[in-house]
Formats: structure tokens, sequence, C-alpha cells
């Protein structure tokens, strides 16, 4: 099998295999330079170490002819492993793990390991890993898709009632439910194995995913990943008055800094305005539905700003509207309510409600199923191009009447 030489791919496979070995990276350089014949390395030795290292792991230096036998012997790995970034070689140790499976790119290889009678896909391994964790920390997208796209593993149940911690991820991969004993007896295994614990447990797995997906300009995976969404918005949302999501705590700049690097396609995708659903049904029988927008979407759009992105004008535009609509919405069901003679005076303010956390605006009427919440946008950046900063303009001033808009006479 034939490879080319990629720096970067190199350095994030190098990177996955010193956390995988050593505790930190700075072990990882003092054991090098023993390796190397220097008993006991200075502090300024280990530190010209690791910030050649550092420059190896952004794959902006090459990893020399000399490092080869150092890295090999301190990383378990071949020569060849090193420099098709995992792509050919054997490794040391034939057994199949975790570990080794993460970084495979052979079909079979992945089939064989699923299809393991005792199932040790499911388990994490001494070093408290999955497989996910180990193909996340190789940056194996090929093998993640596999799994997603054959249905071994799913982060969307598609079923509304799951959405809490995840979007009720979880596998299709089950080891023998029972056990036969020597007398004959069978006993039932546990049913959660670490594999399904994390998954359904663990939302940033799917972050992760979203990743490598953005990277890959991956528009159908973003979709299957709810790319866009958070599950609280489907626990939540549907209260209009109460608690509302949590944008904050479930931030992730990397995620954010990757999708703002990304295709005008992916950024296509994540500026779309979407709808959720939720348990309140109209008389018709149909359910109440909310439209968001991804709840990063002014930090989004700062990343763009500073990085002169050629989405940018689009971008704005499409969060300009979104703001504008919401903002005709908000007065048309105030207008209605007051004039079913819902609220007196001015008693309808204490039904709107604005939230920092998120930038979410949301407003009910007590006598009827009618509301809105949703998220809007604005911008704290400013642009050298003055066209981009009008629409700066029109975003944030429409982001103010939304915010103050109990300031407003609603007639």
């Amino acid at each position: 099998m034939s490879y080319q030489i990629d720096n970067q791919e190199i350095g994030i496979y190098i990177s996955g295999l010193i956390e995988r070995e050593f505790k930190y990276a700075r072990q990882f350089c003092r054991a090098y330079l023993q390796t190397d014949g220097i008993d006991e390395p200075t502090r300024e030795g280990i530190q010209n170490m690791a910030n050649r290292l550092s420059q190896i792991k952004k794959g902006a230096n090459a990893i020399q002819i000399h490092d080869l036998p150092i890295f090999s012997e301190l990383l378990n790995v071949s020569f060849e492993q090193i420099l098709s970034a995992g792509k050919c070689g054997e490794p040391k140790n034939n057994r199949m793990t975790n570990y080794t499976v993460a970084q495979s790119h052979n079909e079979a290889e992945w089939i064989a390991y699923i299809d393991e009678k005792d199932k040790p896909i499911l388990n994490s391994d001494e070093y408290g890993k999955t497989v996910l964790d180990y193909a996340i920390m190789f940056g194996n997208y090929d093998f993640l898709k596999f799994l997603i796209n054959k249905n071994y593993i799913w982060f969307d149940s598609r079923k509304d009632n799951d959405y809490v911690m995840t979007f009720g991820a979880g596998t299709n991969i089950q080891r023998n439910k029972f056990e036969e004993r020597d007398n004959g007896v069978f006993i039932r295994k546990p049913d959660m194995d670490d594999l399904q614990y994390k998954l359904a447990t663990e939302d940033q797995l799917r972050m992760y995913i979203i990743y490598f997906a953005a990277d890959h300009n991956d528009v159908p995976m973003l979709k299957k990943l709810r790319a866009r969404e958070i599950p609280e918005l489907y626990y939540k949302a549907h209260y209009l008055s109460c608690t509302c999501p949590d944008f904050d705590v479930h931030y992730d700049k990397s995620m954010v800094s990757h999708i703002a690097k990304s295709s005008d396609k992916v950024l296509d995708y994540f500026t779309d305005p979407f709808e959720i659903r939720d348990r309140i049904r109209y008389k018709d029988g149909s359910n109440r539905k909310h439209v968001f927008v991804f709840p990063y979407i002014s930090q989004l759009l700062d990343m763009l700003i500073e990085n002169n992105s050629s989405f940018l004008k689009m971008a704005l535009e499409k969060s300009i509207e979104h703001n504008e609509s919401t903002k005709e919405k908000l007065k048309s069901l105030i207008k209605e309510s007051i004039n079913n003679g819902c609220y007196y005076g001015d008693y309808w303010k204490r039904e709107v409600n604005f939230h920092e956390n998120g930038n979410i605006i949301h407003f009910r009427d007590p006598l009827a199923v009618a509301g809105i919440i949703t998220n809007i946008a604005r911008a704290t950046k400013k642009s050298a191009n003055p066209q981009i900063n009008c629409l700066i303009k029109r975003l944030n001033d429409s982001y103010r009447e939304i915010k103050y808009i109990t300031e407003e006479e609603i007639v």
C-alpha cells in the first residue's frame, strides 16, 4: 500500500500516541532525551524538545530521520506506521485491541473486531478508553463514519423523549445476554457496557465527530448528528416561561472554530434556522413548533468577521432575517393576547423574558397554547469593510429591539 507523507496527519497521529503512552508531553520529552543518551536532561533541554515536539504535532515541522527509532521505541509503533500516520504497517502487538483497531483503516479489521465473540469493542481498556475515544484521538474519521453509516452506533435515536443528556445515542453491538454456568443454569449479564454508557451519557463524543464532519465538508453526517442542536432544547424549550436551555454550559469554542473555518456549504447549514417540536398540541392535534438558530450563532459570526470569511455577508443577512422575523412574530403574539383580553395595560410585559445565556427570548399567552421561544443573534466584532459594518449594525439594532421590546408601546 502506497502513501504520501503528510506532516499534519503525522502530527495528529503522534499526538494521539503520546497521549496514549505518556501522562504528559514533557514526560515523553524527558524519555526521548534519555533514550538519545542524555541521562539527566536539563529543564532547558526538555523545554527545547517540547517546543520542537509542539511543531511536529502541529504539522509545522517534519519528523526527522534521527527521531524515527526513538519515537518508534517509545510509542511502540513501526517507522512505517509513523510515516503513514497509522495507515500502513503492522502493529507490534498483533492482538486486536481498542487502541490498534482505532488506528486501522482496514474495513475487514473493523468488522472482525466487531464480530469477536466476547465483544471487546464494548469494553474500556486498562486506560479507561473505548474504541471511540481512540478513534477520536487519532482522528480516524473513516472508522467513525463507518460505524455510524453501518448503524453500529448512532447519535440520534429519532425519538424526542430520549433527548436528555444526548439525542438518544446508542449502539446495536450486543454481547450474548446470557452466560451458561457449569450446572446448566443461564445467568443474565449486565445490559450496560462501557461503550453504550459513554454514548448514552457523553454528548462530547458527538461534538468531536462534528469537528471531523465539518473539516471533511460532510453535511449529510452533520445532519445525522443534529450538529446545530443541543438535547436540552427538546425537554426545556416547550415550557416557554420556565427553565430555559443553558447554552453557555454546552459551548465548545474549538467546535465553533472548526465550523468558522469550514466550507460555505457547511456554513450554510449552520446558519439556517431549524424547527423543533414540543409536547404541546393544538386543537387540530399537531404539535407546537419553535424556530431556533445554531445556539452559538453569535460566536460563529464573530469568528467569521475575524476570519474575513467569504460567507460572512450571507451569514449576516440570514441572521438579520431571523431576528426581524422573530420581532414581527413576537409583536403579533403580544397584540393578539392584548386584543383577546388576556392582559390589561402593561401586564403583558410580565410574560416577556430575555435571557443573556444564549440570547433567548420567550413569551406566552396563558389563555392559549400560543407563544414563542427562540434565540437571536448579534455580533461584537467590527469589520474593515463598510458594507459589512452596515449589516452588523442592522443585526445589532434588531437584537436590541427584541431584547428591550418591553420598553415599546404595543398597540
